[in-house]
C-alpha cells in the first residue's frame, strides 16, 4: 500500500487518478489518497484551500501517515522559498515528492512570472514530474531540463453518466427544461432543431475575456439567426453589492438579451449533475480564455459529446481536438508555456468565424466509455509506478 499526500485530494482530476477497479489484474499497487486537512473559510464553510499540507509543520507532525507527497495545484498561497522548504522537509522526512504540471501559467493569476517561479521551486527539487500533454513535456524539458512522464487527462464525467449519454446521444439535448427566464440556474432551454451555443462565464476567472466573447456571439447572432446562444454566469457577477460584480459585461449581456440575440441564465455555482445536464444540452461550448495550459473544461465536453470551439494557447489543441481560433494582440508562444504578449484578447470576428465553422460540422458523441476506463486504468498504473519509484530506499 501506498499512501500519498494529494494537493489536493478532493477534486475530480485526482479522484480519476484511481482505478476504475473494472480491470481485472490492473496491476497497481494500492494507492490511499489522504483526505484534504480542511479549512475553515470566512463564511464557516469548510474546502482544502490553502492547502494545509503544504506546511512544513503539518509533514512534520503528520510524517507518519504518508509515503509520498504529490502537488498537483493550489500552491499559488506560499512563496517559492516555502515550496522549497516543503521539498526539503518531504525528502528530510524520507517522502517522496511528485509534481504534476497542470499548469505552467496560473489561469486565476495574470502575471505569468507568478506561477514560474513557484514551479521553479517544486519541478527541478521533486522526484519525478507529471504532465498532460507532450507540449508541455517539452516546455518542461526546455525550461528545467526535467524529463515528464505524460499522462493524458483522465475523464471529468462519470463513467456511468457517459453510459447513460452513449445510449442515446441526443437525450442530454432533447429532455432540458426551458430556461429563458434569467433567474432559471438549473435547466439549459428547451431543445429544437436549431443548433444551440453555449457560453459559460461562471464568475468571470481572471484569464477570460468576456466582452470579447460576447461581441463574437453577437455578430453569429445577427449572422445565423437559425442558432440559439446561450450565455451563463454566476448571479454574483450582476450583483452590485458583490466583489466579483462586472457592470460592463453584464450590461453587454443583457442588451444582448434584450433584442433576443442570446439565453442569458444567471445562476449560483451548479452542482456535477447539473453542470452536465446543462452543457450537454449544448451542441457547440465557447472557451474565451486568453491564457492557459491545459483545460478540464475540453476534458469534460468530450466525454458529454459537445465540440469546444477554444483559443490557440497553452497546449489546448493537444486535448481532443477543439476548434481553434488566434487570439488578438498575442506573439509567438514562448517554449516554457508564458505567452509572448501579455495583452491578448479575444478577436470577435476571428471567434464568430471559427464558431460558425464548428456550428456547421458534425454533431460529436459522446466519448466511448471504454475508452476512457481504459485510459483511467493506464493513467493509474503508471502513477503507482511512479509512486513506488519516488519512494527512498531505507
Amino acid at each position: 500500500m501506498i499512501r500519498v499526500a494529494s494537493v489536493p485530494a478532493d477534486h475530480p482530476y485526482v479522484a480519476h487518478l484511481s482505478p476504475t477497479g473494472e480491470t481485472p489484474g490492473d496491476g497497481c499497487d494500492e494507492v490511499i489518497r489522504l483526505p484534504d486537512p480542511p479549512v475553515i473559510a470566512d463564511d464557516g464553510s469548510t474546502r482544502w484551500w490553502p492547502p494545509r499540507i503544504l506546511d512544513p509543520a503539518w509533514l512534520r507532525e503528520h510524517a507518519g501517515e504518508f509515503d509520498v507527497l504529490h502537488v498537483h495545484f493550489g500552491f499559488e498561497s506560499f512563496s517559492p522559498e516555502h515550496l522549497r522548504e516543503v521539498v526539503d522537509v518531504a525528502h528530510e522526512l524520507g517522502k517522496g515528492v511528485v509534481v504534476t504540471v497542470h499548469d505552467l501559467r496560473n489561469p486565476h493569476i495574470k502575471d505569468p512570472a507568478a506561477q514560474l517561479s513557484r514551479l521553479d521551486a517544486l519541478v527541478p527539487a521533486a522526484d519525478a514530474v507529471i504532465t498532460l500533454t507532450q507540449g508541455a513535456a517539452d516546455a518542461i524539458q526546455a525550461r528545467w531540463g526535467r524529463d515528464a512522464v505524460v499522462v493524458h487527462h483522465p475523464h471529468i464525467v462519470p463513467l456511468d453518466v457517459m453510459a447513460t449519454l452513449l445510449l442515446d446521444d441526443t437525450s442530454s439535448r432533447t429532455n432540458c427544461a426551458d430556461a429563458r427566464s434569467s433567474d432559471d440556474s438549473t435547466a439549459a432551454p428547451a431543445r429544437n432543431d436549431r443548433r444551440r451555443i453555449g457560453l459559460h462565464l461562471k464568475s468571470l476567472r481572471t484569464n477570460v475575456d468576456a466582452a470579447g466573447a460576447l461581441d463574437a456571439l453577437a455578430l453569429v447572432a445577427d449572422e445565423r439567426p437559425d442558432v440559439e446562444i446561450v450565455v451563463t454566469m454566476h448571479r454574483a457577477v450582476a450583483d452590485p453589492t458583490d466583489r466579483g460584480h462586472d457592470a460592463c459585461v453584464v450590461e453587454r449581456a443583457e442588451a444582448l438579451a434584450a433584442r433576443d440575440a442570446i439565453t442569458l441564465v444567471l445562476h449560483e455555482p451548479m452542482d456535477d449533475g447539473t453542470l452536465f445536464a446543462f452543457v450537454g444540452g449544448l451542441d457547440v461550448s465557447v472557451m474565451a480564455n486568453v491564457w492557459g495550459t491545459h483545460s478540464g473544461w475540453i476534458e469534460m465536453c468530450h466525454d458529454l459529446g459537445v465540440r469546444v470551439v477554444a483559443p490557440n494557447i497553452g497546449f489546448y489543441g493537444e486535448q481532443h481536438a477543439p476548434v481553434l481560433y488566434d487570439l488578438a494582440g498575442r506573439g509567438d508562444e514562448a517554449e516554457d508555456g508564458d505567452a509572448a504578449s501579455d495583452d491578448a484578447t479575444v478577436d470577435a470576428r476571428r471567434l464568430a468565424d471559427t464558431i460558425l465553422v464548428a456550428v456547421d460540422q458534425r454533431r460529436a458523441v459522446p466519448a466511448d466509455v471504454a475508452e476512457r476506463r481504459d485510459e483511467r486504468d493506464a493513467g493509474a498504473r503508471v502513477h503507482s509506478e511512479i509512486y513506488r519509484a519516488s519512494i527512498p530506499t531505507r
